[in-house]
């Protein structure tokens, strides 16, 4: 039986704030800076958590709020830092973020950009997407999604005009726990069934290591351009349950139909989007798909010994936390003790596990007793050096690894890249076991 547990407070933290998923999101459009509407400090640390994740240039601004301008409430930090971006970067359109001081504060974004259009006609062509993310509640994941939501909200076309005379054009909202592998191997299959495909948040473009020179502004992500053109499109594919809330504007706004796929990894999940699209197009699979699927269900017979008798604990957001930890369990057949996650969305709450709490690391420790091996992110190294299980790592933040950006998770690749990396360290497990 599930016992869904919540916790009132945060000991060893596994959540991250709603600001750093909204930078994120806007970090994979192209020219779009980011500004954090709060302290220096709120901009700083999501900066260092994201460079060191990306190991790239993370661009980022901030109004920067003292304590003066906190205790009166103008708008004059605000006003001022929107101003300084424009003059300075000229982005194809801004990302106002908020933070809890700034919420709790009571800012009126809506009347302040009001009162910025008035005071600074000059800017009325460079749009400003405000996002409501205060972060002492909800998650990164949440951060992201609604960062998306407002995009589309705000620069979707009014009357879009399809035309019907061009290739069918799919978008694809690419939720926060896919990697750059994943977004390439997902644009890749819709490409080869004859589709052309729009990915809003375009992350493994912009920070897949492809832009070779410094840059003050993000590149190679989803243009603006993309944006007004998504409006156009004849469907929309929704990665990850926090993805629903876009494509329902998608929908509302544009009358275009959505799909959700809460998971697309595994045989299963990927055996479903491969079927939708064969419907969708009429066209067969591609061949190096098929390669693909049988090296995928070769790998997992080449590993299923040593998953046998296994047990593990996963802590991440919901949506990685689903994908990974359903995929583990059901196709993997190890046993789920744990899952540790950080907000209430998504289709985690569909796990096979003994427990499933809201809570953060320190959780994960007392309640994954029984656990062969960890699934958790960099953050959890010190709790596994006490507890002596193997952690394989996940999420939000990488620090101490290379490469794990490309590593792919979803559509048959991803079965091989799982099946192998958890069965080494299930059958490292049972070397030892055995001497």
């Amino acid at each position: 039986m599930v016992k869904i547990i919540e916790k009132p407070l945060a000991v060893n933290p596994l959540k991250k704030s709603q600001i750093m998923g909204a930078i994120t999101a806007f970090l994979g459009m192209h020219r779009v800076m980011p500004l954090v509407h709060g302290a220096q400090g709120c901009m700083a640390f999501t900066k260092n958590f994201l460079t060191q994740h990306f190991r790239e240039v993370t661009p980022m601004q901030s109004t920067a709020v003292f304590d003066i301008a906190t205790i009166i409430g103008d708008d004059s930090n605000l006003h001022q830092g929107i101003a300084n971006v424009i003059d300075k970067q000229n982005p194809d359109f801004i990302g106002l973020v908020t933070t809890g001081m700034t919420e709790v504060r009571g800012d009126d974004m809506k009347g302040s950009m009001f009162r910025f259009r008035e005071k600074y006609p000059q800017y009325a062509e460079t749009p400003v997407v405000s996002v409501t993310t205060p972060d002492f509640k909800g998650d990164a994941e949440t951060g992201f999604a609604s960062a998306v939501s407002a995009t589309l909200a705000a620069l979707l076309p009014i009357e879009p005009v399809r035309d019907y005379r061009t290739r069918k054009l799919i978008n694809i909202l690419a939720g926060m726990h896919l990697n750059a592998a994943d977004i390439d191997w997902i644009r890749r299959v819709f490409e080869d069934f004859g589709l052309e495909v729009i990915v809003l948040p375009d992350i493994s473009s912009s920070m897949g290591g492809q832009v070779t020179r410094f840059y003050t502004l993000p590149e190679e992500g989803t243009t603006i351009d993309m944006i007004h053109r998504m409006a156009q499109a004849d469907f929309t594919i929704a990665i990850g349950g926090c993805m629903e809330q876009a494509a329902d504007i998608l929908l509302e706004k544009c009358c275009i139909p959505y799909k959700k796929f809460d998971s697309l990894t595994g045989i299963t999940y990927s055996d479903e989007l491969i079927s939708w699209l064969m419907d969708y197009t009429g066209r067969p699979v591609p061949k190096w798909l098929k390669v693909q699927r049988q090296r995928g269900v070769d790998a997992l017979l080449d590993a299923h010994f040593s998953f046998g008798g296994k047990v593990f604990s996963i802590a991440a957001e919901p949506d990685l936390l689903y994908s990974l930890g359903n995929f583990i369990t059901r196709e993997m057949g190890i046993k789920l003790e744990c899952a540790v996650t950080t907000a209430r969305s998504g289709a985690f709450e569909e796990l096979e596990a003994e427990n499933i709490i809201m809570g953060d690391l320190g959780d994960l420790e007392e309640y994954s007793k029984k656990s062969d091996f960890i699934l958790a992110n960099s953050n959890a190294v010190p709790m596994c050096h006490r507890t002596h299980q193997p952690l394989y790592k996940i999420g939000f933040p990488i620090k101490d690894q290379f490469g794990h950006f490309h590593r792919a998770f979803v559509g048959y690749a991803g079965v091989m890249q799982l099946a192998f990396d958890i069965g080494n360290i299930c059958l490292s497990l049972d070397i030892e076991k055995s001497h």
